[in-house]
């Protein structure tokens, strides 16, 4: 019985995911090639930021190893993106995302470049509206006026 607690303790153990003290992970676009300049940063603190390597890797110390916070991936030409970084789910308990000793991966989409004749417009929830129209602000106020 004695050998059987033993054993058992072991694997509960032996089983608990390691947390790192950085976020860490690679970032590559929907072909599977990596993506490199993708700034990421925390939600709550985006004046502290890192991009990413030839290979896709960033790596950002959090501002506290007391508090964990959603990650904002950004790079031009694609959709910016946001990540929970833990969260709990029934049956599998709690999640962590880009926490742990070993690496976690996000795709990114590229935005679709529209033609001028309106084909290919983003449909809701594809990308970010207010970015979205501030970027294309310039091309159609040149292209009201013709």
């Amino acid at each position: 019985m004695k050998k059987l607690l033993i054993i058992i303790l072991l694997i509960i153990t032996g089983c608990s995911e390691k947390l790192s003290e950085n976020y860490r992970g690679y970032i590559y676009n929907s072909k599977k090639e990596p993506l490199h300049n993708v700034k990421v940063h925390e939600w709550y603190n985006p004046v502290k930021y890192v991009y990413t390597d030839k290979n896709g890797y960033f790596l950002l110390k959090p501002r506290s190893l007391g508090f964990v916070d959603n990650l904002v991936f950004e790079k031009k030409g694609y959709i910016t993106d946001s990540l929970v970084t833990v969260y709990y789910h029934k049956g599998h308990g709690t999640i962590y995302l880009f926490l742990t000793n070993q690496p976690d991966t996000l795709f990114m989409k590229e935005i679709k470049k529209m033609k001028s004749n309106g084909e290919n417009t983003p449909k809701s929830g594809e990308i970010d509206l207010m970015k979205y129209y501030n970027d294309n602000s310039d091309y159609e106020r040149q292209n009201s006026c013709k």
